[in-house]
């Protein structure tokens, strides 16, 4: 029997074998004939060349001209003749927001996020965050408020809730609906909070179900605040880039690489006097957001 399953082994091995030679050959008979540089830049004419025929396609249909843009996922829904307000606020692409539901400045709804007003509103405070596949939920007996400089973690599910200033959510925490958090209080992640359960302000709570653990201290309290404004004042940047269209992307991926590329002491080499301007790295950006934040 060893010598039949050795046997059988090695036929297979050169079955496998015999079948991806006989793939690269037809992949080698498909390709054209000649050097692939030659292919790769006739391609890149005849693409500029669409490009063009498009754009002045695009001319002469003037105002009924469509012009095709990214796709756009971000979903925003009217409900009972409700529909989101979100304002100048920062909502991902990939986001749903569902019903009454009221953004005040600051806020941000981040990737994956669903906010569903069913029922009764959701409002949702100034600088405050709902982090990447959380899921926040109103009930028509339990509307859903959220203060200013809160902090909704990554996947976390919040039912017709209060959370007061400052507070913070940790990651997969769930909070049941009629319960609430008071002033800088902090739910661990992964943390139950049952339902109607009252989270005094400035006390920590963790476990299945939560209870008290111990007391917010100020720095925990200021580090939370500081995540809160940070995170506000990165919701700033993507909002810049998340809607830009292909062209701008390009051209901006474009400069990026061209500086990538150049010498630190490129303005200086320049002759006559530079309108060269650095581009702003993400630290400077943030940096310049948080200030004007504050």
């Amino acid at each position: 029997m060893g010598s039949k399953a050795a046997g059988g082994s090695m036929a297979t091995t050169v079955r496998i074998t015999t079948n991806r030679a006989l793939v690269a050959k037809l992949e080698e008979l498909s390709r054209p004939p000649g050097p692939a540089s030659f292919w790769y830049g006739l391609g890149a004419m005849f693409r500029t060349v669409g490009k063009g025929i498009d754009e002045a396609g695009r001319l002469v249909q003037m105002e009924s001209a469509y012009n095709e843009k990214l796709p756009i996922p971000c979903t925003l829904v009217t409900i009972g003749g409700k529909a989101p307000s979100i304002g100048q606020n920062f909502v991902a692409p990939s986001a749903s927001l569902v019903g009454d539901v009221s953004l005040s400045p600051g806020a941000s709804v981040w990737y994956g996020a669903v906010v569903r007003a069913t029922g009764a509103p959701i409002t949702i405070g100034e600088l405050s965050c709902v982090q990447e596949n959380a899921t926040l939920v109103s009930k028509p007996s339990a509307p859903l408020s959220i203060g200013r400089l809160v902090t909704i973690g990554a996947g976390a599910l919040v039912e017709g809730a209060t959370l007061l200033d400052g507070c913070s959510v940790g990651p997969g925490c769930i909070i049941a609906a009629g319960s609430s958090m008071g002033v800088t209080s902090i739910l661990a992640a992964g943390s139950v909070l049952a339902a109607k359960t009252a989270v005094p302000a400035g006390e920590i709570w963790a476990g299945k179900p939560a209870i008290k653990v111990g007391d917010v201290l100020a720095a925990d309290a200021e580090s939370s605040a500081a995540d809160a404004r940070a995170t506000c004042a990165l919701s700033v940047i993507h909002c810049e880039h998340a809607w830009m269209s292909l062209s701008d992307t390009e051209f901006t991926a474009l400069q990026y690489k061209t500086e990538l590329n150049r010498p630190e002491n490129y303005s200086e080499e320049l002759r006559d006097a530079p309108t060269f301007v650095v581009l702003p790295t993400l630290k400077m950006r943030i940096t310049e957001v948080s200030a004007e934040l504050s």
